[in-house]
């Protein structure tokens, strides 16, 4: 998601097979934005329906409502690409006018310490 097209997404690092997080930034064009955030919305609405996402949560800047930040969660590779193939994410990829940039970054969560017995 470097950029809000395919090549971008090839160009990103590799994304783990296993568990992982990724957050980032997105730059919306302003003109759009109350179309995005309701974009979003309804990909939050999927994301609590699918079994893959650990944890979804999309945020709208309060100092620049252009700006959404975003942190994911997934059981591995195989359910970040399902959520990416859903008509409205490939909708919104595809499309150019929501989206004029988008930061992300890929990382592998902190497991918790087992509890004190």
């Amino acid at each position: 998601m470097a950029e809000n097209d395919d090549a971008s997404l090839a160009a990103m690092p590799p994304i783990p097979e296993d568990e992982f997080c990724v957050f980032g930034t997105v730059y919306a064009f302003p003109e759009h934005a109350d179309a995005l955030e309701a974009v979003y919305a309804e990909t939050t609405r999927l994301a609590a329906l699918d079994p893959g996402s650990l944890y979804y949560c999309i945020c709208r800047d309060s100092d620049d409502p252009a700006v959404f930040h975003f942190f994911e969660r997934y059981t591995g590779r195989k359910a970040f690409d399902a959520h990416n193939q859903q008509p409205i994410i490939r909708k919104l990829l595809d499309e150019d006018k929501y989206m004029r940039k988008v930061k992300a970054t890929f990382v592998r969560a902190i497991k918790a310490a087992p509890s004190p017995q």
